[in-house]
């Protein structure tokens, strides 16, 4: 039963991973002309399928914990706390109802988090970072009339694509930022997995 807690949990971190990517090819440019003007456009969301196929594998890989770590508490005569953490937190219900829609469309019962999650706008901006190191760097530059995009990072730089989503309710007012609302609710089933005894894989 620990190594499939084990697994599970590190599903969940490369999940986590996976809303950063350094693969610049989903980038997207349009070139065009008029007898007048020259125009490009950038995109760097790429498909608006696989950002949702992203998202919904980090929600089912933290909201999945609850039950695994329910079978783990009855096994080995721990008391499961999932459903106090569920009822105290902010974020885990968040992820626990968007789950619960993924799956069953409808909910049965009154959401968890006291409201109907939804997740909207997904995209996923290019992210330039020097990091701390000396003499770091970062740069992003396009030419508009070749259409040359040029990354590059040295030291502690990077040059990455993050997703990042709004959860919103049902009267469409946000609620929070999609990938720090996993975030947090990773970090609150990793302590409920501490607590019960089951060792946590480092990041």
């Amino acid at each position: 039963m620990i190594q499939l807690l084990d697994r599970k949990v590190r599903q969940m971190h490369a999940a986590l991973e996976g809303l950063s990517t350094d693969d610049l090819s989903t980038i997207e440019l349009t070139t065009g002309a008029t007898p007048t003007l020259y125009y490009a456009a950038i995109d760097f969301s790429g498909n608006q399928v696989n950002l949702a196929n992203t998202a919904t594998l980090l929600v089912t890989n933290i909201a999945c914990l609850k039950d695994h770590l329910k079978a783990w508490c009855q096994k080995n005569g721990r008391p499961f706390e999932g459903d106090d953490l569920i009822n105290s937190d902010r974020e885990v219900p968040i992820v626990h109802d968007l789950w619960n829609l993924d799956k069953h469309a409808e909910l049965n019962r009154p959401p968890r988090s006291g409201f109907r999650p939804e997740i909207r706008n997904l995209r996923r901006p290019l992210r330039l970072s020097t990091g701390t190191g000396a003499g770091s760097e970062a740069l992003f530059m396009f030419d508009p009339r070749t259409g040359t995009m040029t990354f590059r990072a040295s030291g502690t730089g990077s040059v990455s694509l993050q997703l990042q989503g709004e959860v919103v309710d049902e009267s469409g007012r946000v609620v929070g930022e999609f990938s720090a609302i996993c975030e947090k609710a990773a970090v609150g089933w990793e302590g409920a997995l501490l607590r019960a005894g089951v060792p946590i894989p480092a990041r």
